[in-house]
């Protein structure tokens, strides 16, 4: 299906960097209008000169950019549009539909302990001469929209028929006292100036709505469609944040995650196939991607689920590839070694790791004899002196070994356990421990073939005379 009039954006505050949630809104938007030929823009929402910052703007266009979110160009920056803003707002004022507010933070402060919450419209009918009188005196003011009577509908794309009777607004503020725009003003003018057909955004958003629809109404301009993204949420059921440990969308990129992987985690945040089908290419979420689909829930963030995903993605990627991809982000891994020998550490790695920093960080042993060893590890499998007795009258078998194949090797470990009568795991794991350091990894017996039998003989002599300690 083809809708070159879909157009949707992004807006960002360069406040920070990328959050995974924003990662997730850019993504439903993207998929929408993808799968309709439409147009994805992008806008910074910059006028916070305290908060805005330049590198946090870069840094979201390079996280867009990595996740391959591509915008149809140009970016809007609102910085750059404040006499537009003020334009429209000399449009509002000959209409009639703004008026100035003189109220002090201090009385409004003092109306809000007396229980008004909402502005009691102390200036709304201020006559002209009480105006004049507050503007030569040099009285700072605000500018408040004047709410009609009556209520405001609309039709959301994922929560239904919305209404809100006005009685629950009050004037808002359109413009601050020191001349600069407010959120819900701007976010209006932009959206229609940029042509924006469906507004796609998380659902903290909802509140702001109704306020927006009447400023659209104000201003004679075309309402859009809107749609609110249920929230992400962290394993305590309260919106995801820093505290629930949730990286940026820059910590998954210096950690080496596939683009693809995230992408397909974020999309099921919310969004129901319809299917059993979990694991999904750019394309088939572009093809399959329905807003109806959308679940009105809360989606909990689960790290497991993730790692799972992102586990199918490294599994299904050429091993060159994986290759290329380690040396991109650590040029000196593996240096010194046949290639041949580094492809096969990531054939054995690549069903295990999830992500190219674990290619590096589960590799270590394999390019070098360990320095320390897991303590856990130790505590279970190397006890005392009796762990030593039977690990080295067992490398007295690995040394006489003629054949350091696999298929040997488990011939020899599995003997050797029989004949004395106990478990395979005492043997495997303290040699694991005293190769790796670690009691974790591919097979024991694939990793000793691959390192040879010179630095496994030498690793379990050394972890012989360091241990117990």
């Amino acid at each position: 299906m083809s809708n070159p009039s879909i157009k949707v954006r992004f807006a960002p505050s360069p406040t920070g960097e990328l959050h995974i949630g924003s990662a997730r809104t850019a993504l439903f938007n993207w998929l929408f209008t993808k799968h309709q030929d439409g147009k994805f823009f992008l806008r910074i929402e910059d006028t916070d000169p305290e908060r805005s910052k330049e590198k946090y703007a870069d840094q979201i266009l390079e996280s867009l950019s990595w996740l391959g979110l591509n915008w149809d160009q140009p970016i809007i920056y609102q910085s750059q549009r404040l006499d537009v803003y003020k334009d429209r707002v000399k449009t509002l004022t000959k209409a009639g539909v703004v008026y100035r507010c003189f109220c002090s933070r201090d009385v409004l402060q003092t109306a809000r302990e007396a229980g008004n919450y909402q502005y009691p419209g102390t200036c709304r009918n201020l006559s002209e001469e009480a105006i004049k009188q507050r503007l030569n005196q040099g009285s700072s003011f605000t500018l408040r929209l004047k709410i009609p009577e009556g209520e405001t509908n609309y039709t959301d794309l994922i929560y239904g028929n919305i209404r809100v009777d006005h009685k629950e607004l009050d004037d808002f503020i359109i413009v601050r006292s020191d001349g600069s725009p407010t959120y819900n003003f701007v976010v209006v003018v932009d959206d229609h100036d940029m042509e924006i057909s469906h507004v796609i955004r998380g659902e903290d958003h909802i509140s702001n709505t109704p306020k927006q629809i009447l400023i659209y109404q104000a201003l004679d301009y075309t309402v859009p469609i809107f749609a609110h993204l249920p929230m992400i949420l962290g394993p305590d059921i309260k919106r995801l944040s820093k505290r629930h440990g949730a990286p940026g969308v820059q910590n998954f990129k210096d950690d080496g995650y596939f683009p693809e992987s995230l992408l397909n985690y974020l999309a099921l945040l919310g969004w129901n196939p319809g299917t059993d089908k979990e694991v999904f290419s750019l394309d088939e979420l572009v093809n399959e991607f329905d807003l109806s689909q959308v679940q009105k829930k809360g989606a909990v963030w689960d790290e497991k689920k993730l790692h799972w995903l992102s586990g199918q993605y490294v599994k299904k990627t050429s091993t060159d590839f994986l290759l290329e991809s380690i040396r991109g982000i650590h040029p000196d891994w593996g240096k010194g070694s046949e290639i041949s020998f580094l492809i096969s550490v990531i054939e054995l790695l690549k069903v295990r790791a999830k992500s190219l920093t674990e290619f590096i960080t589960q590799s270590k042993y394999y390019f070098s004899d360990p320095e320390s060893y897991d303590k856990a590890g130790l505590k279970k499998w190397w006890k005392n002196e009796s762990t030593n007795e039977r690990i080295s009258t067992f490398l007295q078998d690995l040394d006489n070994l003629s054949n350091w194949r696999k298929e040997e090797l488990e011939k020899s470990f599995k003997s050797f356990a029989e004949s004395n009568q106990f478990g395979l795991g005492k043997i495997i794991m303290p040699v694991r421990m005293a190769v790796c350091g670690t009691p974790n990894g591919p097979s024991i017996f694939d990793i000793l073939e691959l390192i040879g039998k010179e630095i496994c003989i030498r690793r379990i002599t050394t972890a012989l005379e360091r241990l117990p300690n």
